[in-house]
Order: structure tokens, then C-alpha cells, then sequence
């Protein structure tokens, strides 16, 4: 068996957790490809390391980190169909596990093919301007102004019929998977990660009555952006770009998911429940 390794800025305290899981996995007899970042950040020579290149004959790759060291482990893997099992030592963790303190019997699960696969949706983004590298994002595209006190004019519709016009700080398009990021913050609703719909959530809106709105993930979303002559952001998931005055953006679900490796008794109503503290009495 063979697998990679990702991690972002790890400090070292969280490279002594990563130096004990190396240790199980060396004793498995595993051999260990690290993504070139993670090999600097360890400063370890003659590292072996993967790429585009050897990517596929990885069995899958390890994301140790949090959410975001996950989002950026999907860039890696692409279209390749290769699992990711997210090992959380972050704060919130909603894409990575808490289970870094039972990697050994995870990963003997793993070698025995007793675990879960969890089927992630993603979006596209597609502009009239310009060809996008990386074009797609698991949790949301989002569209922000760059100003920081002029609101932004977004046109929106969804398979070419006019759904209204936000007057906001911007807009997030959110999958099932991204409903318990950003757009959650913004007053988004909570998907399970198995539906398939789309979430529009404007961010501050001028118009208090617009809220959410849940399409379905077959949809095709044209936003027509106004910022008065001034650039504006959109970005995928961490990556950003800036875009111009009365661009047309096109966002549709991607033709490729992304694979999550689960153990067999993880639940997606346990992780709400326990991140977001439902039903807790905290008075006593």
C-alpha cells in the first residue's frame, strides 16, 4: 500500500501528533509520499514526495490538518477519484475527523476495507473573461466586493429565468458540503451532505426580506456582477481571483465528486450535534 501526506504550517507541537501517526503507519509497512509543502514546512531532506505525475498509484491521501488543509488536499487530488481521509487537529473540523487518537485502528480498518466512503458534490465556475485554473470548489464559489464601503449589484438566474437582483457586500453558492461554512455564517441553511441542491445566500444584503434560497444542484446559476468600475473577489473554497466591472459569471455542479473516507460509525447528525453543541444545557 501506498499513501500521501498533506498538512499546512504545522507548528510543533502538531508535528509530534504527525511524527507518532508516521510511526504507525511506517510499522504497517506503508510506503509515504508527503505533498511538497508539508515536506518544506518538516524541512526533512531527501523526502519522497508526490505530483500530478504519481498521484494515481497513491491508495489515498491523508489530509492532517483542519478544513481548510482538507479544501486544499482536494486540489491535489482533482478528477483522480482518489479518497481522502481528513484527520482533524484543527478547531471546528466538519470535513476532517477526530480521530487521530484512534489512527491505529482506523488505518487497520483502512488495510482491511472496513470503512465508509462518503460521496462529496462540487461546483464549477466558468467566466465570460477569462479560462480559470482550478475552476471548481467543494464548499462554495463566492462573490465579495474589494471596496470596503460600496455594496455590489448581482443579477442572478438560474436556468436563464431572472431571480432578482442582490444588493449586498456579495454571494455565496454553497453545496451541501460548504452549508456549515461560510454560508452558515451568513444565516445559510444546513444540507445533509447526500442532497442535491444548491444554496444562494447573500451576504449582508441591502433588502433585509431576501434570504437563502435551496435550488437544485442541476441548476445553471448566471450571476451579472455591478461594482461601479471597481474590482471585485470571487473566490473557490481558499483560492481567490479578481474580477472586473459587469463580469458574467456561470456556476453549475461539477462533473466529478470528491470521495471522504468515514469509519463505519461516523454520522453526519453526531458531528452537527457535537460541533454545534444542539441540544446541550450549558446554564448548570
Amino acid at each position: 500500500m501506498k499513501i500521501g501526506i498533506h498538512g499546512i504550517n504545522l507548528n510543533n507541537k502538531k508535528k509530534k501528533v504527525l511524527s507518532n501517526l508516521i510511526k504507525i503507519i511506517n510499522k504497517n509497512k506503508i510506503d509515504i509520499l508527503y505533498s511538497k509543502r508539508l515536506s518544506k514546512n518538516l524541512g526533512i531532506k531527501n523526502i519522497k514526495t508526490y505530483n500530478k505525475t504519481n498521484i494515481t498509484k497513491l491508495d489515498f491521501i491523508i489530509s492532517f490538518g483542519g478544513d481548510g488543509t482538507l479544501l486544499e488536499t482536494v486540489t491535489h487530488i482533482e478528477n483522480t477519484g482518489k479518497h481522502i481521509l481528513g484527520i482533524n487537529i484543527g478547531k471546528l473540523g466538519f470535513l476532517s475527523t477526530d480521530v487521530y487518537n484512534k489512527f491505529e485502528i482506523l488505518l487497520h480498518d483502512i488495510i482491511q476495507k472496513k470503512f465508509s466512503t462518503d460521496k462529496r458534490s462540487l461546483v464549477n465556475l466558468n467566466t465570460t473573461s477569462k479560462k480559470i485554473k482550478k475552476n471548481y470548489a467543494l464548499n462554495e464559489i463566492s462573490i465579495i466586493k474589494k471596496d470596503s464601503s460600496s455594496m455590489i449589484k448581482i443579477h442572478c438566474h438560474i436556468n436563464d429565468r431572472f431571480l432578482c437582483t442582490y444588493w449586498a457586500d456579495g454571494l455565496i453558492i454553497a453545496t451541501p458540503t460548504g452549508s456549515t461554512g461560510y454560508s452558515l455564517s451568513c444565516g445559510g441553511p444546513i444540507l445533509t451532505p447526500d442532497t442535491n441542491n444548491l444554496i444562494i445566500t447573500p451576504i449582508s444584503p441591502h433588502n433585509l426580506g431576501l434570504r437563502s434560497l435551496v435550488v437544485s444542484d442541476k441548476s445553471i446559476i448566471k450571476l451579472i456582477v455591478e461594482s461601479q468600475g471597481i474590482d471585485f473577489l470571487v473566490s473557490m473554497d481558499s483560492r481567490s481571483f479578481t474580477c472586473r466591472d459587469e463580469e458574467e459569471l456561470i456556476i453549475t455542479k461539477s462533473n466529478f465528486k470528491i470521495y471522504l473516507i468515514q469509519p463505519n460509525n461516523f454520522d453526519f447528525f453526531d458531528t452537527l450535534r457535537n460541533k454545534l453543541h444542539w441540544g446541550y444545557d450549558f446554564r448548570n
